[in-house]
C-alpha cells in the first residue's frame, strides 16, 4: 500500500458504494482452500481485494497468526471441520509472488510448504512473540499485510499488537479480525491511544455489512 493513498479513503469508498455485495476472485479463492474470510458468514475478502489489489503480482512479505486449528482442546479453534492453514493457501494463490508466513500455538498444525512458513506463537506471552520474531527466517523482515485471526479475546489482541506492530513497514496495514460487540467495545475506548503511542496513520473499527452475521463479521483496521 502506497502511504500516500490512505487506507481510510479505501474503506469509505468500499463501505460508501456496498462493494461488500460483490463477491471477487479473492472470496472464491479463499472459499475454494476452506478459509471462511470469503463465505457467507465473513464476507471480508470483499474488503482485502479493494485494500490489497495493487499488491497482487508484488514481491511482499505477509504474515498471519492464526492457522485455523480443528483440534477442539485449543481455544478459538476451527471445529474439527476446520481445515488448518486453508487461508495461508489462499493467500499464496492471491499472491503468487509473496512470501507467506504463519504462526500459531497448536504446534501440531504447523507447516512448510513452497512459498510458506510457520511457526509457534503464544500470543498471550510478549516472550514467546519476541522470540517468534527473532527466529533467522523473520529477524530481518518487515510485513506489508499483518492479519490477527488468533485468539479472540481483547487481551490476546492488544498483546500481539503491541508487539508485533515493529514489523509492520511503513504505509502497511494490520487487520485484526472477528471482533463480537465486546471487543469492539474495548477497542473503542483506547483508539486514539493505539494511534498515538503506536505512531498510526489510521486506526478503526470496520463493520461489514451482512445478513447473514451480526455478531462479529467486524475487523480492527491498520494503517502504519
Amino acid at each position: 500500500m502506497d502511504p500516500k493513498i490512505p487506507v481510510q479513503s479505501y474503506v469509505e469508498s468500499f463501505l460508501a458504494h456496498e462493494e461488500y455485495l460483490t463477491p471477487t476472485t479473492l472470496c472464491a479463492i479463499m472459499t475454494s482452500c476452506g478459509s471462511d474470510k470469503g463465505d457467507i458468514r465473513h464476507n471480508y475478502t470483499t474488503l482485502y481485494s479493494k485494500l490489497f489489489s495493487q499488491w497482487k503480482e508484488k514481491d511482499i512479505n505477509l504474515f498471519e497468526l492464526g492457522l485455523g486449528t480443528n483440534n477442539l482442546d485449543v481455544p478459538s479453534n476451527m471445529g474439527s471441520e476446520g481445515k488448518p492453514g486453508a487461508s495461508l493457501y489462499g493467500w499464496s494463490i492471491y499472491f503468487p509472488k509473496a512470501h507467506i508466513y504463519g504462526a500459531d500455538i497448536d504446534k501440531r498444525v504447523l507447516f512448510n510448504d513452497q512459498n510458506i512458513k510457520t511457526y509457534y506463537c503464544d500470543q498471550l506471552d510478549e516472550n514467546s512473540i519476541k522470540e517468534l520474531f527473532e527466529h533467522p527466517d523473520l529477524k530481518d523482515l518487515q510485513f506489508d499485510i499483518i492479519i490477527e485471526d488468533g485468539l479472540h479475546q481483547f487481551e490476546a489482541n492488544l498483546i500481539f499488537l503491541w508487539n508485533s506492530i515493529a514489523k509492520l513497514k511503513k504505509g502497511g496495514i494490520y487487520i485484526v479480525e472477528d471482533l463480537n460487540e465486546l471487543r469492539r467495545e474495548s477497542f473503542k475506548m483506547i483508539l486514539p491511544h493505539l494511534q498515538s503511542m503506536l505512531s498510526l496513520s489510521y486506526i478503526n473499527i470496520v463493520t461489514i455489512p451482512s445478513p447473514f452475521n451480526q455478531s462479529d463479521n467486524t475487523l480492527l483496521v491498520i494503517q502504519k
